[in-house]
């Protein structure tokens, strides 16, 4: 999950109300946020990849000041008119296609504020963006630049000076370069290539690799320009609406862009109504709460979003950012927010049938009986996360089944392993007190000649300045003891996740692999900004669960 910093001085002045450190504190989940650190000068806020208007504190202010009661209104977005315009080369349709701009005036970039706008920039090209492929973005000084711009494509041999480089470079030596080797799959099979210039032909860009050196930004800018180029209008669009509401907060004035493209003239950004209809019956049965037409309206303008009332149902309406409504379910889950998940209370279904655990279910419980007396707390996470979590991990990404059109980042594959996510668990509670002893039990998926097999994993991890091979093999014996009466074994082996020489297979009785164990290396710890050791043991439960069953037979 992408993470923000928020300084407490900072977000005390974008308030319109007071508040407390602690309360702040105890208020952010309360939007849906995760805290994964705290000090005394900020703290470092998760959120959720579908919602990037959070990814500086601008968004997160902007929620608060709502969900505090300290702002009723919604935002207003007045949109001037600019004198810039974009010439758009039919050239472009064979490359990046889409090309959406915006003008921001009057705005005062401190050195935060401009860490921020390009943190937010990063976020989006990973997140809508997927890693720029859909979207890429500029943000450059505008006075600098001349209208009219023109987006057009250009060969290798072309040339021009890079941001933070002092002289020329070839598009052919850029996409060489180390910048370029980040990006240049994204072109691979063009022999043209993108680039933005100005009425005095200067580059301001070269997407979805790298700006011009003449429009780079310091804290004496206070006129930008913001151009959004990609394969996917929606995503382009939405990157824009991001951009401009956030900096439309940070005080900057919003001016649009003229696009003249296959003969017809669009200004960017557009400021649309966007609108929704959900029964107020759905609301309360999902809620399973008994709330009023009116409470509704008010649970909704805290999450700052308008409602009213048309008959049996409740109509919408959202500001720019907020594109990550797309069901009945989302405006629900918002509702849900407004009254306070902290208020909500959990009951359990009723239910009419009576049944019981197969052996199965049976086996699967009793060792996480056994786990959890052995000291260790069980951890579930979702079955779906992201290649780049793999990749962290220095696990194969290879045969992996991939979701068609996921709509987030953090959603891209079905995980083939628990270690990530024991991984990314302890990465998330560095702030807690050590030593810290995990266990997922879980399935896991797969596909090898086609075929899609899954099966139960258990991995139990273990982290302290002390820990060692030794100290979770002791770990893995009690385990076999105490849930089969069999020894489990080690046969020391290399793998790509452990230390070299502290890494082993699991042998069961029979002198089958059924698992792995050992030390995690340092470049996976330092991967997910671990400073503490890990070590831990990865089972194929499946294998240990036919033994068993067949055993009873």
């Amino acid at each position: 999950m992408p993470v923000v910093t928020v300084y407490y001085d900072r977000m005390f002045s974008m308030l319109k109300g007071k508040i407390s450190k602690d309360q702040l504190i105890e208020k952010i989940p309360y939007l849906g946020l995760d805290i994964e650190e705290e000090n005394d000068e900020y703290i470092k806020i998760e959120y959720n990849p579908n919602r990037p208007d959070y990814s500086t504190d601008y968004g997160i202010a902007r929620s608060l000041n709502s969900f505090l009661d300290f702002e009723t209104e919604y935002s207003k977005y007045d949109i001037n008119e600019s004198e810039f315009v974009i010439n758009v080369d039919k050239s472009t349709e064979q490359v990046r296609q889409y090309i959406v701009a915006a003008v921001i005036k009057d705005i005062k970039l401190d050195d935060e504020t401009i860490r921020q706008i390009i943190t937010m920039q990063e976020d989006l090209h990973n997140g809508i963006g997927r890693k720029r492929k859909k979207v890429a973005i500029g943000i450059h000084n505008l006075d600098v630049i001349k209208s009219p711009l023109e987006y057009i494509t250009v060969d290798d041999s072309f040339s021009f000076i890079p941001l933070n480089k002092e002289s020329d470079m070839t598009v052919k030596e850029i996409l060489n370069s180390e910048i370029g080797n980040q990006y240049a799959n994204i072109l691979l099979g063009n022999n043209r290539y993108p680039i933005i210039r100005d009425a005095n032909k200067q580059v301001l860009s070269f997407p979805p690799i790298i700006n011009g050196d003449l429009t780079r930004l310091d804290s004496k800018t206070t006129n930008l320009f913001i151009d959004v180029t990609g394969t996917d209008l929606d995503a382009v669009s939405n990157a824009l609406s991001v951009l401009f509401t956030t900096l439309n907060d940070a005080g900057g004035k919003v001016e649009s862009v003229e696009i003249n493209v296959n003969s017809s003239k669009i200004r960017t950004p557009e400021v649309n109504d966007n609108t929704m209809e959900v029964e107020t019956e759905y609301v309360r049965s999902l809620l399973g709460l008994e709330i009023s037409e009116k409470e509704i309206i008010e649970y909704l303008r805290r999450c700052r979003i308008l409602g009213e009332i048309s008959g049996n149902k409740v109509v919408i309406k959202t500001e720019p950012f907020r594109f990550d409504l797309i069901h009945p379910v989302d405006v629900i889950e918002e509702i849900g927010l407004g009254y306070g998940i902290h208020n909500l209370e959990p009951t359990l279904p009723g239910s009419d049938m009576t049944g019981g655990f197969d052996e199965k279910q049976r086996f699967l419980d009793k060792a996480r009986d056994v786990l959890t007396g052995l000291g260790l707390i069980e951890i579930m996470t979702i079955g779906l996360i992201s290649e780049d979590m793999l990749e962290k991990s220095e696990m194969s990404t290879s045969e992996l089944l991939k979701v068609v059109d996921t709509k987030s980042i953090e959603h891209e594959v079905l995980k083939n392993s628990n270690v990530p996510a024991i991984l990314k668990t302890f990465s998330k509670n560095i702030h807690k007190k050590y030593p810290q002893r995990i266990f997922e039990i879980s399935k896991v998926f797969g596909k090898k000649d086609n075929e899609i097999h899954e099966n139960y994993q258990l991995t139990v991890g273990l982290a302290h300045a002390t820990v060692n091979f030794t100290e979770v093999s002791s770990y893995l014996n009690a385990f076999g003891k105490q849930l089969l009466d069999i020894d489990l074994s080690t046969k020391a082996s290399e793998n790509e996740i452990f230390v070299k020489g502290r890494a082993a297979e699991i042998i069961d009785e029979e002198g089958i692999k059924v698992g792995v164990i050992g030390e995690i290396k340092p470049q996976v710890l330092e991967n997910f900004a671990l400073r503490t050791p890990i070590s831990l043991f990865d089972i194929n439960l499946d294998q240990l669960m036919k033994k068993k069953i067949s055993k009873n037979e």
